[in-house]
């Protein structure tokens, strides 16, 4: 397209190499695959390390999560709440955190289920995470945990406009792990916390820290409900950008098979990250995120699309999923079974998740539009032609792949595009790959109540 460059991990121009590339032994490392609980996941708590991020940091910010609900993607509306003075989650955390679950599946591997209230020695955490012991180390531990402690997220409320001081107005902490109030329901992640050398609530001096966990979290994680994650591929990159993209991407890769989009400006207000109006500078602020990804080969392909919002200039940001991503992510069976993870009965799509409360049935029409810019619709023809190949009426081809493509919500299409390369990539044998995708679409198209797709006309499957 003419307004975007597409990069690959093959090229070296200057959009992509903007810093030396890393050396072959980088690349090479053996995976250590850990699982990560999904419903977590797919939230934007973390930001980037900053001076900002305690004392005269934000306190509180908007996200939005995008997860499947009833067959359609439905964008919930999140405010994260800080804990106090120690400010919101930053990529640090994002280690220690990874670290922490590394941990837990240990624990799970020898006593096959996870205590409630877990205790680990800042030792553990640091060795899990691979990071050297140091009272620096330590003093991060700390503040780990009283972050997570503290931090809160809100489903069914708006951002507050609070004095500094005031009090949000929730109430209790209830035994699942989270507050009512009448504006909607808080949501924690480690409940009681007890650092060493202070009383736990036995009335005993703690030797270790001792982390309640918040009972959603515990059950979707026990339920397998989770994504798969090379640790020793997020521990080796260096930036702070680099941890939080791995991190996002991987539950936007689930939600488009191995396909994301999302727009600068919200990676701005999740991260809490300098925003750009100069492509250029977007471009140069995500050099290294996209070089440590595609020399890794977690990312194969992205692209920067100028977009407009609301009058505002804006960018989209286009990624497709490397191989590491798609081997990764094919081991969660494996891995579920080495654990032993739910009962063998229920799946863990069934896990309750708590965070979905009070979201509607039915999804308006402006939310699902609202992720599709202006450019979305002609570079998602221009990938199916690619993948189509020659037909007998290009023409007619063309056509219905129009009207699918305003009929049937983009982000279906791009993970049925994602299924067909999944397949095939398994051995499975497709004749023809657009054929196969456009009868897995009109199935889309048919339940949104589209007459032509219900009618079979102008069929161009069987070409």
């Amino acid at each position: 397209m003419d307004n975007a460059d597409l990069v690959s991990n093959s090229e070296q121009t200057d959009l992509a190499s903007s810093v030396t590339v890393l050396p072959k032994e980088a690349v090479l490392t053996a995976p250590v695959l850990l699982l990560a609980e999904h419903i977590l996941g797919s939230i934007p708590l973390w930001e980037v390390k900053s001076k900002k991020n305690g004392r005269g940091g934000v306190r509180e910010k908007e996200v939005i999560r995008e997860v499947y609900y009833r067959g359609e993607l439905r964008k919930i509306p999140l405010v994260i709440y800080a804990s106090g003075d120690l400010g919101l989650p930053n990529s640090v955390d994002l280690e220690l955190f990874r670290g922490f679950e590394r941990w837990a599946l240990g624990v799970l591997e020898q006593e096959g289920t996870l205590p409630s209230i877990v205790k680990i020695s800042g030792a553990d955490i640091l060795q899990a995470c691979g990071k050297e012991s140091s009272g620096v180390a330590y003093a991060e531990v700390d503040r780990f945990f009283l972050r997570m402690a503290g931090t809160m997220i809100s489903a069914g409320r708006n951002k507050t406009t609070r004095t500094p001081g005031q009090e949000t107005g929730v109430e209790e902490l209830s035994r699942r792990g989270n507050l009512g109030s009448k504006k909607g329901i808080i949501f924690k992640i480690f409940g009681t916390v007890v650092l060493p050398g202070q009383v736990n609530g036995k009335g005993e001096l703690a030797h270790t820290y001792e982390v309640e966990l918040a009972s959603w979290y515990r059950d979707s994680l026990l339920m397998g409900n989770c994504f798969v994650i090379d640790h020793s591929l997020f521990s080796e990159m260096k930036g702070s950008l680099s941890k939080l993209l791995h991190q996002l991407l991987h539950n936007l890769f689930y939600l488009g098979k191995g396909h994301a989009e999302q727009r600068y400006s919200d990676l701005v207000r999740y991260w809490q990250i300098k925003e750009h109006t100069s492509r250029s500078k977007v471009i140069q602020q995500f050099a290294e995120a996209h070089r440590e990804l595609t020399s890794r080969r977690f990312l194969d392909q992205w692209q920067i699309v100028p977009v407009g919002s609301g009058g505002k200039k804006d960018f989209m940001f286009i990624w497709n999923a490397g191989p590491v991503w798609w081997k990764t992510e094919a081991q969660l069976p494996e891995l579920r079974a080495k654990y032993e993870l739910g009962d063998g009965h229920v799946s863990p799509q069934h896990v309750i998740d708590p965070f979905l409360t009070g979201l509607p049935v039915q999804i308006e029409d402006h939310e699902r539009k609202s992720s599709e810019d202006p450019t979305s619709a002609a570079r998602l023809l221009d990938v199916i032609l690619e993948m189509s190949g020659r037909r007998k009426d290009p023409k007619v081809w063309e056509k219905w792949w129009r009207r699918a493509i305003n009929t049937v919500p983009h982000v279906v299409i791009w993970r049925r595009i994602g299924e067909v390369k999944e397949r095939k990539a398994r051995g499975e044998r497709i004749q023809n790959l657009g054929s196969y995708l456009t009868s897995l679409v009109r199935v889309d198209a048919a339940k949104s109540g589209a007459a032509w797709a219900v009618d079979g006309g102008d069929d161009t499957s069987v070409q």
